[in-house]
C-alpha cells in the first residue's frame, strides 16, 4: 500500500505540473487579488510575525495532538506499521487511506496558496525540487520510511535544521544546485541511519526473544 501511495503521489505531481506548463508555459501570473498579495507581505498587527506562517502555527499543533493523543492517530500509526494487522484489528484501512489522501491534498493546497502569496506570482515551476527537502525533513525528523513511526515534533525540529542550513549556505553565496546536493546527501544519510536503527532494533528484539526462550 505504501508503494502504491508513493507512485500515485509522484504521478499526480507530474500530472499537475504538466498541466501547469500547458496553461502557463514559461510565463507567470503576476496579477493576483489584493487580499492574496497582502496576505503574502503583511505581518500580524503589532507584531513581526508574517501572516504566511499562521496556517503552519495553527495546523501543526492540531495534527500533533491528533496523531499522538487521539484514537484516530493510533489507527494511523497502526495502518502505517502494518496494514494487514490494522485491517484484522477492525480498522477500515481503505477508508482511512482515502481520508488521509484528502487531508494531505487540502494541506498541500493551503501550502500552494501560501507559497504563491509569498512570491506574489504563480509559475508552473514554483517549488520545483522542494519535494526533496520535504522527504529529507520527514526522514531526518524520525519518520520511518517503512511507516508506523515518527512524531511531528521531530519533523518540526528537522524543518528548523534544514531552514538554517539553507540560510547559512545562501549567506555564504552557495547556489541552489550545491544546496540541492547537500540536501541530497542529508537524505541519503538519513536513509542509512534509519535502516541501521531498524536492523539494530530487529537484532535486539531477536536476541531478547532468544533470552526469554532459553530462560
Amino acid at each position: 500500500m505504501t508503494a502504491q501511495s508513493l507512485v500515485v503521489t509522484l504521478g499526480t505531481m507530474a500530472l499537475y505540473r504538466g498541466i501547469g506548463y500547458i496553461l502557463l508555459g514559461t510565463g507567470s501570473v503576476n496579477i493576483l487579488p489584493p487580499a492574496v498579495v497582502d496576505f503574502g507581505i503583511n505581518n500580524l498587527p503589532g507584531t513581526q510575525i508574517p501572516w504566511t506562517i499562521v496556517p503552519f502555527l495553527v495546523l501543526a499543533p492540531i495534527f500533533a495532538v491528533v496523531l499522538q493523543r487521539t484514537p484516530t492517530g493510533k489507527r494511523i500509526y497502526a495502518l502505517g506499521g502494518s496494514p494487514e494487522v490494522a485491517r484484522y484489528s477492525g480498522i477500515d484501512t481503505r477508508k482511512m487511506v482515502q481520508k488521509l489522501f484528502v487531508v494531505s491534498g487540502v494541506v498541500a493546497a493551503i501550502a500552494g496558496i501560501v507559497y504563491t502569496a509569498r512570491l506574489s506570482n504563480a509559475r508552473a515551476n514554483n517549488a520545483l525540487g522542494m519535494e526533496l527537502d520535504v522527504i529529507t525533513i520527514v526522514l531526518l525528523g524520525g519518520v520511518s520510511v517503512f511507516g508506523g513511526k515518527g512524531r511531528l515534533t521531530g519533523v518540526m525540529l528537522a524543518l528548523l535544521l534544514i531552514a538554517i542550513i539553507r540560510n547559512v549556505l545562501a549567506l555564504n553565496q552557495i547556489g541552489g544546485d550545491a544546496q540541492g546536493m547537500i540536501i541530497g546527501l542529508l537524505l541519503i544519510g538519513s536513509l542509512l541511519v534509519s535502516n541501521y536503527w531498524r536492523s539494530l532494533e530487529e537484532r535486539l528484539s531477536r536476541s531478547r526473544v532468544l533470552r526469554e526462550t532459553k530462560g
